[in-house]
């Protein structure tokens, strides 16, 4: 087979931009291409109702937990390397990791959790960031489901779906959590997001991604009361946080959301999906979230679909996980793209950040800059590359990759992620990184 061979993982053996850009066009991919990677180097403008901010170019780092925070939330020295690393990669934008808005609801005990107390730690951070002239946004999010420390005994469901608890069994007695507990949660962001604010980030996102809480609500379709059923319910907390934000925000802080376009997961346990087709995303309810959102000042979103707990390929298309993708990596891609070109040409003056190029190695400033010049994308992000490649950013614009330098796309940073390691990438960055690999991971 030209360049691959499909045995238990995906073999990347692509040797130039050439090669890469010749399997696409002859096994029918419509990814957009372009060796002129000026795009890179573009100056993309935020639209918000209080004026314009222009950014130094057009990449940007996703929000990447590192699971190395203090136990009370604040940052340890290991999160300031991290983000030390990613300001210093030359990313115009930093998108900070998520950061909990109440204990319980934290992924591990060191999760970053933003409250009076860790207030000064982030402020520092921040401070630190922007040194490197980045704009940094703060993630501030309710893990539901997926919270698991030492004040949370059991998961915190929002509703029951059975395609996910097929795979991760959950404990069926557990009851939803309460409207009455629902009720509280905006309060509860727009505190932390006024922190946030104070404490110098230039964006609050209220996330709603990967089947953390507010996405999982989007996806209630079987959930009673009035959080659950019609889109009206499913987007309540969603909306009623976005507005508790802003209420207490200043004018010119940016308003953004990491928002899943797309579940990929059957109806009627997922969000924006095809009836009866759940690998078929149907973008119309998002569409709708977003002309609710962008009329109230959203205009920033990092966009993503599907969720690494379920479908990690969707999400972030690699050569090897935790199983074996039932599609080619660049069908993932694709999809991906025509998601966010989906959205971009619908909303023109929302600023938005694509997702999934970090598998494409030293290649991907050719499909970037493709992406950028037919504006499936107002900017592109890097994740996984950010945690491997500590120049990456410099490197595209420059024309420089060095191959030696890229991430792989192994996932062996998802699997420390997974078991709530110090996560980072064991093959790039292994002084920090391989002796946690080889602790948690190589013996289990």
């Amino acid at each position: 087979m030209f360049a691959y061979d499909k045995k238990d993982s995906y073999t990347f053996s692509f040797t130039s931009p050439d090669e890469l850009r010749l399997y696409m066009e002859r096994n029918g991919y419509h990814i957009p291409f372009s060796k002129d990677i000026s795009p890179l180097s573009a100056k993309p403008v935020i639209k918000t109702p209080h004026g314009e901010i222009t950014l130094k170019n057009s990449l940007a780092t996703h929000p990447m937990e590192g699971c190395d925070a203090n136990i009370d939330g604040s940052a340890s020295d290991l999160t300031r390397r991290r983000y030390a690393r990613f300001s210093g990669s030359g990313a115009a934008l930093v998108w900070m990791e998520a950061i909990s808005v109440v204990p319980e609801a934290r992924t591990s005990d060191h999760q970053m959790m933003l409250n009076d107390n860790t207030a000064d730690s982030f402020k520092s951070l921040v401070a630190d960031i922007k040194k490197n002239d980045a704009f940094v946004v703060a993630q501030l999010t309710h893990s539901g489901r997926f919270a698991k420390n030492s004040d949370t005994p059991h998961a915190l469901f929002a509703t029951r779906s059975l395609p996910f608890e097929e795979k991760r069994p959950q404990d069926k007695d557990v009851p939803v959590l309460s409207d009455d507990y629902l009720d509280a949660l905006p309060e509860k962001f727009a505190k932390a997001a006024k922190i946030a604010e104070d404490a110098g980030f230039d964006a609050i996102d209220v996330k709603a991604c990967h089947q953390y809480l507010l996405d999982e609500l989007l996806s209630a379709h079987t959930r009673e009361g009035k959080y659950g059923g019609s889109f009206e319910n499913r987007i309540r907390l969603m909306v009623h946080c976005f507005d508790a934000v802003r209420s207490v925000l200043r004018p010119e802080t940016v308003l953004a959301s990491r928002l899943s376009l797309s579940d990929m997961i059957e109806a009627p346990y997922g969000f924006a999906v095809a009836e009866g087709r759940p690998a078929t995303p149907d973008l119309t309810e998002t569409k709708k979230l977003l002309e609710i959102l962008t009329a109230k000042g959203l205009s920033l979103v990092d966009m993503t679909m599907g969720s690494p707990y379920f479908n990690p390929h969707v999400n972030r298309p690699y050569n090897r996980g935790s199983y074996m993708p039932p599609e080619h990596p660049l069908v993932g891609l694709e999809r991906l793209i025509d998601a966010s070109r989906e959205i971009q040409h619908a909303f023109p003056d929302l600023t938005v950040i694509g997702t999934g190029y970090s598998y494409l190695r030293e290649f991907a400033p050719y499909v970037a800059s493709g992406a950028l010049k037919e504006k499936a994308a107002s900017m592109i992000g890097f994740g996984r590359m950010a945690f491997a490649y500590d120049t990456f950013a410099t490197d595209m614009m420059a024309g420089k990759v060095d191959p030696k330098k890229v991430c792989i796309a192994c996932s062996k940073c998802a699997e420390i992620k997974r078991l709530s390691g110090l996560t980072g990438c064991p093959i790039r960055d292994q002084e920090i990184y391989l002796p946690v690999y080889r602790e948690l991971c190589m013996k289990k």
